[in-house]
């Protein structure tokens, strides 16, 4: 568990109350402004990651999960902050914890799927662009990677 002032990040166990709530945070910035709903297939790719939640006064305010893609690497994925919480660092909180997490776990990579636009965000963590852009959510990403170790 990490704490910053009353901001406190916790595991979100699959089909946990908190695990819940993220779902609705997803909805909420990652899909509603695209027109789309968290698929079944999401939810199916879900029961694969480590669910991290950030909470603030009782509230999930930001998101994010993990999957091995192999022995060394993590695809970190479904980051998400609420809109009034944006500018309180709780994402570069979650995503250090989530680095902490991979690293302890003894991965060595982890990459990203950043959202054109805020891919500024990863990069000033120490993360490096791979490739072109490319579409997935009907909208352009760029991958990004970082070592952990």
């Amino acid at each position: 568990m990490v704490s910053h002032s009353t901001v406190v990040i916790l595991e979100a166990p699959l089909d946990s109350g908190l695990y819940r709530d993220a779902l609705r945070l997803r909805e909420e910035i990652l899909r509603r402004p695209l027109g789309l709903r968290i698929s079944n297939e999401e939810l199916a790719d879900d029961s694969m990651r480590q669910h991290f939640c950030a909470i603030d006064c009782g509230a999930v305010v930001g998101t994010v999960s993990l999957r091995p893609l192999d022995e060394t690497t993590l695809h970190l994925k479904q980051m998400a902050i609420s809109t009034r919480k944006q500018s309180a660092r709780i994402g570069t909180r979650l995503m250090a914890h989530a680095e902490r997490w991979g690293s302890e776990a003894g991965f060595r990579f982890i990459v990203a799927h950043a959202r054109v636009g805020a891919e500024g965000f990863y990069l000033k963590l120490g993360y490096t662009p791979e490739g072109a852009t490319f579409f997935e959510q009907t909208i352009p990403h760029l991958r990004v990677t970082k070592r952990l170790r």
